[in-house]
């Protein structure tokens, strides 16, 4: 494999370990390790080419020990066939989230920990043939000291750290790996289970929602859509306040709201996202309580499905989230 870079990037952090994890053993399910036997790739796909923030790489040979750094680039990578042998997560909860380990089945992978910072030793000491880093804040630096150990894919040009999108994200994971064609079918199975879920749920459509996290009790973020968490309010047929749309500046995937200014907020439903489950938004601004929307506390896991935002977790959440904000703006 040969990564090209389009512009000068700092110099390349040589770092090179001698650990090595063994293969595991072939099975029903994609495993990692040395190879993907469950998966469907025959290599026929390679070399391929793909363009991304930093310039384009090369893969030049199907990838056998494949890293994954981004939110839900695991989820992407498990959704195609392909169990990496190492992963960053999302959130401070170790291991996968349920719809990954739903359908990797089997997996013996190296648990990378916090997405936010990779750990450029351990991911070495994996020696993978493919760094995946597209739903992410790599910058030049990190790029550079990646792509140091292995070909390295990051997001899509012109997108910024955090912003990438479902579908963009599922298809520059999928060209990485040589499945495109699998790439488009999760897709439209995707597209289809919203069909049926919004058909199921008539009442959302044109209502208005907002997905809030909250910071400390006196600071909140509502977010747009180029973050997941505001893209699945659009994705179920619910539209963001106008009062956060247009404070849209096209700087950042959310817009911080104070005390306040909790107004702009109120819609038909706010879902609140915080680490204390047992959350209650009037017990930390009375200004919530004047709401003419239903308030919904989401659990970590539907906090996460949303978050991550690819196939699997957007599964998940139509399942188990949809329902609930259904009953909260049933008419």
């Amino acid at each position: 494999m040969r990564t090209t870079l389009r512009r000068t990037v700092g110099a390349l952090l040589a770092t090179t370990l001698a650990v090595g994890l063994s293969a595991c053993s072939p099975g029903d399910a994609p495993t990692a390790g040395g190879g993907n036997p469950g998966s469907d790739g025959d290599g026929s796909a390679f070399p391929v080419t793909v363009e991304h923030e930093f310039g384009e790489t090369t893969i030049e040979s199907e990838p056998q020990r494949v890293v994954t750094l981004g939110w839900g680039d695991v989820d992407n990578a498990i959704a195609l066939g392909v169990n990496p042998v190492g992963y960053a997560r999302s959130a401070d909860y170790p291991g996968l989230q349920p719809w990954a380990r739903d359908a990797a089945g089997e997996i013996d992978a190296v648990d990378l920990g916090s997405a936010s910072e990779p750990d450029y030793e351990r991911i070495a000491s994996l020696e993978p043939d493919l760094i995946i880093d597209v739903q992410g804040g790599t910058d030049d630096e990190q790029y550079s000291r990646l792509s140091s150990i292995a070909p390295t894919v990051a997001r899509p040009a012109g997108t910024n750290v955090w912003q990438v999108n479902r579908a963009p994200a599922t298809r520059q994971i999928a060209r990485a790996l040589g499945r495109v064609e699998e790439g488009e079918q999760l897709l439209t199975e995707l597209e289809e289970h919203i069909a049926r879920t919004t058909a199921r749920y008539p009442q959302l459509e044109g209502k208005t929602g907002t997905a809030v996290l909250v910071s400390d009790p006196g600071t909140y973020y509502g977010f747009q859509n180029r973050d997941g968490r505001g893209e699945f309010i659009e994705t179920i047929g619910m539209r963001l306040p106008e009062s956060i749309a247009a404070r849209d500046d096209g700087s950042s995937f959310s817009v911080q709201v104070a005390s306040e200014e909790v107004a702009m907020l109120d819609g038909d439903v706010v879902l609140f996202l915080t680490d204390d489950q047992n959350f209650v938004p009037t017990e930390y601004n009375q200004l919530f309580g004047r709401f003419s929307a239903e308030l919904l506390t989401l659990t970590s896991t539907e906090r996460q499905a949303i978050s991550v935002n690819t196939p699997l977790s957007i599964s998940y959440a139509l399942d188990t989230l949809v329902p609930r904000i259904a009953d909260a703006v049933r008419d």
